[in-house]
């Protein structure tokens, strides 16, 4: 099982399925590089997104950023 992370969804497990693979290297295709609005750190992520996953895990766990 082939596992890879990005700043939109974090860890990425089976990426050796078909279907997982594509999502995936469909996400990457649209993702940019922009601040993440918690961290300020450059990241790739999704243009409709303004958190990177950490943010997001942490916005999620009640975290006030």
């Amino acid at each position: 099982m082939m596992t890879k992370y990005d700043e939109n969804f974090g860890f990425w497990e089976d990426t050796d399925d078909p279907e997982v693979a594509e999502f995936y290297d469909q996400v990457q295709s649209r993702s940019i590089e922009k601040a993440c609005e918690g961290c300020g750190r450059t990241v790739r992520i999704l243009p409709e997104y303004a958190y990177c996953n950490g943010c997001a895990d942490a916005i999620e766990r009640g975290v006030e950023l």
